[in-house]
């Protein structure tokens, strides 16, 4: 019986380490949305971004065709979001349209 036990505990604590090693990050523009913000701050300038003028933790740039700013929220100074904020002012029936043509699918409903 100690054995099966000793054994069940090995087994489970191997999984355990297994399923630590496998890291599903979200990515966005091939960059992992994790780590600290000034790392990521520096990896979005070597994409072609810029720092805003009004403040240097706001990046401008082209994303998907539009002009946006890049927000990068943290906790702790850990990353845990890139907010895109299109950068010149619009409605939510133009974002409506722009989504249908970019993704080909119907309206989001509210």
């Amino acid at each position: 019986m100690k054995k099966i036990l000793t054994l069940a505990v090995v087994l489970m604590t191997t999984i355990a380490l297994f399923a630590q090693e496998k890291k599903d990050v979200t990515k966005f523009l091939g960059i992992p949305v994790d780590g600290y913000k000034s790392e990521m701050i520096s990896k979005l300038k070597a994409k072609g971004f810029t720092s805003t003028s009004r403040d240097k933790n706001i990046l401008e740039g082209e994303f998907n065709g539009k002009d946006v700013e890049l927000h990068v929220v943290t906790n702790n100074n850990k990353v845990y979001r890139i907010a895109v904020v299109d950068k010149n002012y619009t409605t939510e029936t133009n974002i409506r349209i722009r989504f249908k043509k970019t993704w080909g699918r119907g309206y989001v409903r509210t």
